[in-house]
């Protein structure tokens, strides 16, 4: 069933949705592209797969994105898995800063579409947008797979606010 989107019910306020969803584990990935001024980034956590036939990917981007709006022009991007790691870490934190430059210490090669791919990146998807989403204060972007591949390593997770690791049972 659907909201009734007139309900003038005001729903949960930012903070709580914040704390809840922090509950939710989710991977760490650098999202890219490149327009024709030069290669755009930046971290997010809010990805998903969509389908497998066809595959699907879906990213959300803030509205003040400067990524977002690169990826509107371009018409592609790329969704680079962080390994748990030092590299990992630091690409981590160059890509969540407002930094004008965030490539510079970054090691990458432009995909088949032109978006980068980050050298130390776990997994990567090449994607070209198959549509775009106005959502709230975010554009939802689903992506169209057309290259992908994979490292061995563990995933630099974020949980409750904070970068994490994976623990294994034994």
């Amino acid at each position: 069933m659907l909201l009734d989107r007139q309900n003038t019910h005001s729903g949960v306020d930012a903070a709580t949705l914040r704390a809840v969803a922090g509950t939710f584990a989710t991977g760490i990935t650098i999202i890219t592209c490149t327009t024709e001024h030069r290669p755009q980034g930046c971290a997010a956590n809010a990805v998903l797969s969509v389908s497998l036939d066809p595959p699907l990917m879906l990213v959300s981007l803030a509205e003040s994105s400067r990524t977002r709006a690169a990826i509107e022009s371009s018409g592609t991007f790329a969704i680079n898995v962080l390994p748990d790691n030092p590299e990992g870490t630091a690409l981590c934190a160059e890509f969540a800063s407002r930094s004008d430059d965030k490539f510079a210490q970054a090691a990458h090669h432009p995909g088949t579409l032109g978006a980068p791919v980050l050298r130390d990146a776990l997994g990567w998807f090449e994607c070209a947008v198959h549509s775009a989403f106005p959502a709230g204060d975010h554009t939802l972007f689903v992506g169209r797979v057309i290259a992908a591949g994979h490292a061995e390593g563990e995933p630099l997770v974020f949980f409750r606010g904070e970068k994490r690791r994976l623990t294994r049972k034994r």
